[in-house]
């Protein structure tokens, strides 16, 4: 039978759905959980005493490959086989509009708006309908930098957000993705993580905006509030965030998993310092701890770290929510359980309330109780939390979801226009000799070559979509008219799969060596014949990712090119052609080759579905690029860690080889005009302890074309009872200035600015000399002292 999704079909079931929906509340037997007017905590109240052990723990379980389960023969959905599969009811869905778990899902049809907004209707108006209370389902998606789901909004990756040191442009991106997920049915993201990225050998640094504490916290607070608002309870455009992962810290090695080794003082003073921002500004509703050790305990099972830290240090009074097999881990990986119902148990004494993506672990609960082993109370302290947020977001009252208002509002025009601004503001400008901005006069042949340089390239976490403009597509359509454009692929990282894709887990294939060496060959048979180079390197989604296990690593112990590029990189040197080098990447690379052969070099991370326009825009010159890095270039993986914040006996000594050094410093980032930014100026130059002070400096353009600058405010400790970093990040603002303009910059430091764990673990401010950095990056700065009495 095929399956009815025309348009008229889908607005018939749907409006059949309110209906019957409606009919089926008011007839239902009245209770207060039911009544919207009433205030959320008396709703839970009332809704937990009706409910049965077996549907308590039903809401703190998810579904996600299991979608099987609810289809017929013919592929529709099977109510009696709902009822089979759940009959108490489900807590939550994982991602809803994916095509994970259904029979056919190499099908396009099951990737379609209309064939996921059936999905979610018919899945909800079960619950609502077929089981005993009408209890909808949550479901939530990955909203790194966009829904990943077919066609909707791809923004640039999490550090190319970073690298805009935008805030206000951040919290439009997640608005703009809340508004994508929450119209398809998604109420929570999974989204946004916070960890630093501390070791560029961790795959997952993909996912993060940047090293440093305080950039991240604020990056952290935009997301969160771009995706709840600034207030709640929820409205009806947004979804719940979840900050992650809680905490990573810096795994062993850089391997995904791998145990955190740090302090207290460590942890307190860097990896908290994002939550703890993030908890106070924007109130997020939950956490997801990480899968790894924090201090010796997985974080799934740590009381401490969970309690103590989250609850009691941070504030936080959400809910934590395992990462996916978080909790069968403390039994298949860490070993601290010999089973399942143990592995229950430990991450509900540690408080995680719900088992992400399948419920394996508690599936048990129900036993666990029955035998004493889980209190009845911990039970109705996890439900709480969840019917609070169902509640909270409405689904009682608008379970469902409206496909023209999915059709509307998915990839809106105004949406895909943000997407192309921040792919402008994220790309950074790492080195220019002068050959940036090209502006040839008469004939010019421009040799667009490297592996990036033709597909459209996400980074993980990703959905895809059609509209998407490549590297290459983009210079073509950009070109001035006497620019011809010849393109090369020069080698493969990785073999594309049968649909040209490279996917984030696509094997780790590059293909035959002789034929990789003939590409390169050709590219640079081509160059030979150019006027300039454009070289396009860096990752593929399957070399820079999340770790899943042995068979699809994405931890690196080296940070160079990838595969047979540095050989590529030579043999376009020996041209001696003039070379503008862009790299699409996820990860900090140690390009120090590239960096001195190129002219000019652009790091671009992945730039989403109109990374391509952008770029072509900033080549010749149409736009100024205005990115800053957020992590620190390392020269190798030999003088890790490289990050700037880093104690004063860290550099009292050198390698045999050298002195420790870095490729690019944190907060680099070169403009194609100049500023001169003046001495920070001081609202008082003493302040008493607990004070708040302000901060001035005038940025003037120098040069002859409007360009974007980021004033970037450090403090330096001089002197306290335990050692404290050389530099710190405490504020930042990005400024536009036209030529011969001066804007004056207002900055502020607040008390707990200058505050550090003292020698008795406390927090508080020192009385003592800072000195107050102003400057481009962390290495070209103004000083002035400030004392506090």
């Amino acid at each position: 039978m095929k399956i009815d999704t025309t348009r008229r079909a889908l607005m018939a079931s749907s409006a059949v759905m309110v209906a019957t929906s409606g009919s089926m509340i008011r007839a239902a037997a009245k209770g207060d959980y039911r009544d919207p007017a009433l205030p959320v905590a008396a709703r839970v109240d009332d809704l937990l005493a009706r409910m049965t052990l077996a549907e308590k723990t039903a809401q703190l379980r998810c579904m996600w490959g299991t979608k099987p389960e609810f289809y017929d023969d013919r592929l529709d959905f099977d109510p009696a086989k709902a009822a089979k599969a759940i009959p108490d009811g489900i807590g939550h869905l994982s991602r809803p509009t994916d095509i994970r778990g259904v029979p056919v899902w190499e099908l396009t049809p099951f990737r379609s708006l209309e064939n996921g907004a059936k999905f979610v209707n018919d899945f909800q108006r079960f619950l609502v309908e077929k089981t005993r209370l009408g209890i909808p389902a949550l479901m939530h998606d990955e909203l790194a930098h966009g829904l990943l789901a077919a066609d909707a909004t791809l923004f640039p990756s999490p550090p190319a957000l970073g690298s805009t040191w935008d805030p206000e442009l951040v919290e439009q991106v997640f608005s703009v993705a809340s508004r994508e997920a929450r119209v398809r049915g998604t109420t929570y993201a999974l989204t946004p993580v916070i960890d630093l990225a501390k070791d560029p050998r961790f795959g997952r640094v993909e996912e993060m905006f940047g090293e440093d504490p305080c950039h991240v916290g604020i990056m952290g607070i935009a997301a969160v509030r771009g995706l709840q608002g600034r207030s709640r309870p929820l409205a009806g455009d947004r979804v719940f965030a979840t900050l992650k992962h809680f905490v990573h810290g810096s795994p062993q090695g850089g391997l995904n998993i791998s145990p955190a080794d740090m302090s207290d003082r460590t942890l307190r003073a860097q990896y908290f310092v994002p939550f703890r921002k993030v908890i106070e500004a924007a109130d997020p509703a939950i956490v997801m701890p990480s899968y790894n050790e924090v201090q010796g305990v997985p974080a799934h099972a740590s009381v401490a770290l969970l309690q103590d830290g989250a609850r009691k240090l941070l504030g936080f009074k959400g809910a934590f929510f395992s990462d996916y097999q978080g909790i069968e881990n403390l039994w298949a990986q860490h070993r601290v359980a010999r089973n399942l119902e143990e592995a229950a148990v430990l991450a509900m004494n540690a408080g995680v309330a719900v088992d992400l993506p399948e419920g394996n672990a508690y599936a048990f609960l129900p036993k666990l109780v029955e035998d004493g082993r889980i209190a009845m109370s911990q039970i109705d302290d996890a439900v709480r939390r969840v019917l609070a947020l169902k509640f909270e977001a409405g689904l009682f009252e608008n379970p469902y979801v409206d496909l023209d208002a999915i059709r509307r509002i998915n990839a809106a025009p105004a949406h895909v226009a943000l997407a192309r601004k921040v792919a402008d503001k994220s790309l950074v400008l790492l080195k220019n000799d002068g050959l940036l901005p090209l502006k040839p006069q008469g004939a010019f042949r421009l040799a667009v070559i490297g592996p990036n340089a033709e597909a459209p390239l996400f980074g993980g976490y990703s959905g895809d979509t059609a509209r998407a403009i490549g590297i290459l597509e983009g210079v073509r359509k950009a070109a001035p008219a006497n620019v011809s454009v010849d393109y090369a692929e020069g080698v493969r990282i990785t073999a594309p799969d049968a649909a040209g894709k490279r996917r984030s887990y696509s094997p780790l294939d590059p293909g035959p060596e002789d034929e990789n060496r003939a590409r390169i060959a050709a590219a640079k048979a081509l160059a030979e014949r150019a006027d300039a180079v454009l070289l396009v390197l860096g990752d593929v989604p399957a070399v820079t990712r999340e770790a899943v296990h042995i068979t699809l690593p994405g931890d690196r112990n080296t940070l160079g090119l990838w595969g047979m590029q540095d050989a590529l990189v030579e043999a376009i040197a020996a041209t001696g052609k003039p070379v503008v080098a862009l790299l699409i990447n996820g990860r900090p690379l140690a390009v120090t080759r590239l960096a001195e052969v190129a002219n000019a070099l652009v790091e671009g991370w992945y730039l989403g579905e109109q990374g391509g326009p952008a770029f072509a825009d900033m080549l010749f010159g149409r736009t100024n690029p205005g990115g800053k890095l957020a992590v620190t270039f390392p020269r190798s993986p030999g003088d890790l860690p490289v990050g700037y914040e880093r104690h004063p006996s860290a550099d009292t000594n050198k390698y045999l080889e050298g002195d420790r050094g870095v490729l690019f410093p944190f907060g680099h980032g070169l403009s194609y005009t100049s500023f001169a930014i003046s001495a920070p100026r001081l609202s008082s130059a003493r302040i008493a302890a607990g004070e708040r002070i302000e901060i001035e400096v005038d940025v003037t353009n120098t040069g002859a074309m409007t360009g974007d600058e980021v004033v970037q405010l450090y403090i330096t400790d001089e002197y306290a009872s335990v050692p404290q970093p050389r530099l710190s990040l405490r504020a930042f603002k990005r400024v536009t200035v036209a030529p011969g303009a001066t804007e004056r910059v207002k900055l502020a430091l607040e008390p707990d600015d200058l505050a550090i764990w003292d020698i008795s673990m406390k927090r508080r401010v020192e009385p003592g000399e800072f000195t107050i950095h102003v400057g481009p990056n962390s290495v070209d700065l103004k000083s002035v002292t400030l004392t506090v009495a």
